[in-house]
């Protein structure tokens, strides 16, 4: 019987290096007889052998400026580059200083820079074009600005972001482009996952078409009107995250119940806007902003919602009346409030989830009169909370001196708040009540570890302008005197007290 020898089994390499180190030799290397290369000569390589696509893929990891050099020097490159997935056009990425002395011009190269990419740029494979655009804004801009994008906007595309930019930073709401709606009725909508607009006109209609992978809307100092948003909402089943500031032409937004995969919804200063009414069922975060007005919220599919951050006029009182109801499964809540009555309503209405509050009171648009105590509602609500963190932006009356009268300071009634572990109160300062409310905490909350109390005016991130750090310091030794003389002492040996006094500069 003849046997048959086989050839050993060739190990595989699974390395990072793998395809290049497998690469079949050149033709014409110089050699020896057995094979091996001749000692001293370098190996050269032409990259030939590496399939299209893969040079298309390693092109796409070098930034975009670097891409664009690239292609200057190599074929495969270049033939690469005009594939490149990932468009991303700002002053920074395209090597401009800000700090240039002449912006006009800068603006000007920097608006040719990127026509000239884009024009040597196939459009083909693009995934992700993120453009900022700087003015001034007229015909010839816009009919740039709408060739840029026809390039880049194709099917296949997924992220879209567009920055409108004027000369003066941050100013985005007197800019007249409107952007080209039918670029997304071609059946790039289909593609797109995120769309950011930022300072332009958007004017979806009834046939804008199925957006349906669709699930980051973002507009801000966006011209829209509610219907507008309406005609593209409910074209985008698969949404997932919306976000509307600062679109000044919106009286009415509404959530349609056809968006089960809504998540999070924030909107905030919408001048113009009166009602958000929200029928999506599986909305998780709420964040709602609006300074200085009233806006009526309908928010009676949110039944599952875990998460809201809310600010408007007497977000306290909406907050505490309305979300036990409406919002029973609430974990999260954040309240920026101003504009309050007398105090918080006491009610039996319970938070019976909530394990982090923040509440932040914001003085200049309160009452003098205001009972910062009657906060002990929402911890009395509130069985399950954890932690809690209160900004008290509300300086001392004059007259509200702590040792003219002990009596204010006797033990209040209240519940036990087993759960509570960590309470820090920033700008804390000597206000009779706001000493009651913390000797309160430390009378009822067995389990708490960690009791921070900030007097420290420099450690405030949202100073207005207006205030005067002066007079924080002065409260300063008011309000040690205060923690040493009715805190200190209630603190349980089971809790640690931290306090933050102001710096050497103060």
């Amino acid at each position: 019987m003849m046997s048959m020898e086989q050839d050993p089994p060739r190990r595989q390499i699974r390395g990072r290096n793998a395809s290049i180190g497998s690469l079949a030799k050149r033709k014409g290397s110089p050699r020896h007889q057995d094979g091996a290369s001749l000692p001293g000569k370098r190996k050269r390589y032409s990259g030939r052998h590496l399939p299209e696509d893969i040079w298309h893929h390693i092109c796409s990891f070098l930034p975009l400026k670097d891409a664009a050099r690239a292609a200057r020097a190599s074929r495969f490159f270049r033939d690469s580059w005009r594939c490149h997935p990932n468009l991303k056009f700002s002053k920074e990425t395209m090597g401009f200083n800000e700090n240039a002395r002449i912006l006009s011009k800068m603006t000007t190269k920097y608006n040719s820079r990127v026509g000239h990419i884009l024009k040597n740029h196939s459009g083909m494979g693009v995934k992700t074009l993120r453009l900022k655009f700087y003015g001034p804004y007229n015909a010839n801009s816009s009919t740039r600005l709408d060739s840029w994008l026809e390039i880049a906007v194709k099917p296949g595309i997924e992220e879209l972001v567009l920055t409108l930019q004027s000369k003066r930073e941050g100013s985005f709401d007197k800019e007249n482009y409107n952007f080209p709606c039918a670029l997304l009725s071609n059946g790039s909508g289909n593609s797109i996952r995120v769309l950011d607009l930022i300072g332009c006109a958007f004017r979806p209609t009834e046939g804008l078409g199925c957006m349906r992978s669709l699930t980051s809307l973002s507009l801000c100092y966006v011209h829209i009107t509610g219907d507008e948003l309406g005609f593209l909402l409910s074209n985008s089943l698969a949404l997932e995250r919306l976000k509307v500031s600062c679109c000044n032409d919106i009286i009415f937004i509404q959530i349609p119940c056809l968006l089960q995969r809504l998540r999070s919804l924030r909107v905030s200063q919408c001048d113009m806007l009166q009602v958000v009414e929200s029928k999506a069922p599986n909305i998780s975060s709420f964040d709602i902003h609006f300074d200085g007005k009233n806006v009526e919220m309908l928010l009676g599919e949110s039944l599952r919602a875990k998460e809201i951050e809310i600010s408007h006029p007497c977000a306290l009182r909406d907050a505490r009346t309305t979300l036990p109801s409406s919002m029973p499964n609430l974990e999260t809540l954040t309240i920026y409030s101003y504009e309050e009555d007398f105090g918080t309503p006491m009610l039996p209405s319970k938070f019976l989830h909530l394990r982090y509050l923040v509440i932040t009171v914001i003085e200049w648009a309160f009452p003098a009169t205001y009972d910062i105590f009657s906060l002990v509602s929402f911890l009395d609500a509130s069985p399950c909370l954890e932690t809690f963190d209160l900004d008290v932006r509300m300086r001392r009356q004059g007259h509200d001196w702590i040792f003219e009268d002990a009596s204010w300071l006797e033990r209040t009634p209240g519940h036990r708040y087993r759960n509570l572990r960590r309470v820090r109160i920033a700008r804390f300062c000597s206000r009779k009540m706001l000493v009651k409310l913390t000797c309160h905490i430390l009378e009822n909350a067995p389990s708490l570890e960690c009791l921070t109390l900030d007097i420290a005016p420099d450690r405030i991130k949202h100073m207005r302008s207006a205030d005067d750090p002066i007079k924080f310091v002065r409260e300063a030794p008011r309000a040690l005197e205060a923690i040493r003389t009715c805190i200190e002492g209630k603190v349980p040996s089971t809790a640690k007290l931290i306090v933050l006094e102001p710096t050497p500069w103060c």
